[in-house]
């Protein structure tokens, strides 16, 4: 539960002497693209895209190898590393939406003797029921099939620069990668989301006077190949689960102690509590008093996750007595999350 952390609140207008507007920042929630139900809460993430041809590559040789190449390459980097590093994002991402318990095993790998080109066919639900239940997880999500290719390139010239030539030095890095995800719910024995991200991309380049600043200011190969596979995980997590942004909101402080106790349990995190105490005084009062109520009421039914009823106070509250404030509110892009 959102808690209204009092520390942090600003005083921001003292209207009169009943009423201060007061200010504090707030996370909401932005919908995933895809909603997954409410009947999963939990998930075991297992990672089976690790062939063969996978390997835990040495940084300091990886690196090596492309600048032998003089870092003109175009070739797979199949690292087992990098795979891994997606899976732990993935986990890490999920569980700090707030909106699912995630466990990853110790023991996460399905090996496979098929080539990183193909992807698997499904797991058993025999197995699927197994790992969840073993884990005490509602659904298992499945990396399947990842595979990373980069592109690198690298090349020197003279540029006239202060009345003289001078030598440049330019490199790039470009990573490809392709994953495939599926979401298994063993009660219904439904495979909620079969998903492939094909030829998702990172960039990196740098141009400096010299040659070790060039590549110092790029990452290393195996470094590269991680953060491509933390974004696929940000990629898949944004399907699934809610991000959250940080926005401003406004509430009034009535200088009631009967009416103001509700700041105590909105500090408490118990909106709960604070919208049933605000609306007994919501018929009491003035236009002006009446409506500053209101408007914490649209706050209160926000914080509790209801936005039409939130919406619906924040209107009456306009109609009562109308302020810029209830204005902004009201305004479309304050509820683009809906």
């Amino acid at each position: 539960m959102r808690k209204l952390y009092l520390l942090i609140l600003v005083s921001l207008i003292v209207l009169n002497s009943s009423a201060q507007l007061k200010k504090f920042k707030v996370e909401i929630p932005n919908a995933p693209k895809i909603k997954i139900s409410d009947s999963i809460q939990s998930f075991t993430i297992l990672n089976r895209s690790l062939t063969p041809e996978f390997s835990n590559y040495n940084e300091d040789t990886l690196q090596i190898a492309f600048y032998k190449q003089n870092f003109k390459v175009n070739t797979n980097v199949l690292d087992s590393m990098a795979s891994d590093t997606t899976i732990k994002a993935l986990g890490d991402i999920l569980f700090e939406s707030e909106r699912f318990d995630v466990v990853i095993p110790v023991e996460r790998n399905i090996y496979r003797l098929l080539p990183y080109t193909k992807t698997p066919e499904p797991l058993t639900w025999d197995y699927v029921k197994s790992i969840c239940d073993q884990f005490k997880t509602d659904a298992l999500i499945v990396l399947e099939n990842i595979a990373f290719r980069t592109v690198t390139n690298y090349q020197t010239q003279k540029e006239y620069i202060n009345d003289g030539y001078e030598k440049t030095y330019f490199a790039s890095i470009d990573f490809y990668s392709r994953a495939h995800w599926r979401i298994y719910y063993p009660k219904t024995k439904q495979i909620v989301l079969d998903y492939t991200k094909n030829e998702d991309t990172l960039y990196w380049e740098s141009y400096e006077f010299d040659l070790r600043t060039t590549f110092r200011k790029l990452p290393s190969i195996k470094a590269a190949a991680a953060e491509t596979g933390i974004k696929n995980a940000l990629d898949f997590s944004k399907l699934i689960a809610p991000n959250w942004t940080e926005e401003s909101r406004y509430y009034y402080v009535l200088e009631d102690s009967n009416i103001d106790r509700s700041i105590q349990f909105a500090s408490d995190g118990e909106w709960e509590k604070a919208y049933d105490n605000w609306k007994i005084f919501v018929t009491k009062g003035n236009s002006i008093k009446v409506s500053k109520i209101m408007l914490n009421l649209a706050l209160a039914s926000e914080m509790n996750g209801n936005i039409p009823e939130a919406i619906e106070w924040a209107k009456l509250a306009q109609t009562t007595y109308y302020r810029e404030v209830t204005n902004n509110y009201l305004k479309p892009n304050d509820r683009k999350r809906q």
